[in-house]
């Protein structure tokens, strides 16, 4: 069993991380179906095995300040598969403008 992190600091513009199993990319706010805020990306399993886990952690920012965090989580990535993240920004009083991503973490 592998676990992998990587730290990348993020805006509203796009943003790309890697690791060697998975790739991060397109990273901004966007709106739910139902209309909720949330932090949309895509992760790609650009291995050749299943991995059992991906988990992301991002911390929600405004004026540099950490105001809230929201975390995504994904099971059995195929190879080459995408998952399109979808981390609800539930904050009670700031409403973030930038994010960070604090956690990329990869369990094969």
């Amino acid at each position: 069993m592998a676990v992998i992190a990587v730290l990348v600091a993020a805006s509203i513009g796009p943003a790309c991380a890697a690791s060697s199993d998975v790739s991060l990319s397109e990273m901004h706010f966007g709106r739910s179906e139902a209309g909720l805020r949330e932090i949309q990306g895509v992760v790609k399993n650009i291995s050749h095995h299943t991995l059992r886990q991906v988990y992301i952690a991002v911390n929600l920012l405004k004026n540099g300040m950490v105001v809230g965090y929201t975390t995504d989580i994904i099971f059995n990535l195929k190879p080459h598969e995408e998952w399109h993240i979808a981390a609800p920004c539930r904050t009670r009083v700031f409403k973030p403008t930038h994010f960070a991503v604090d956690e990329l973490s990869v369990v094969e």
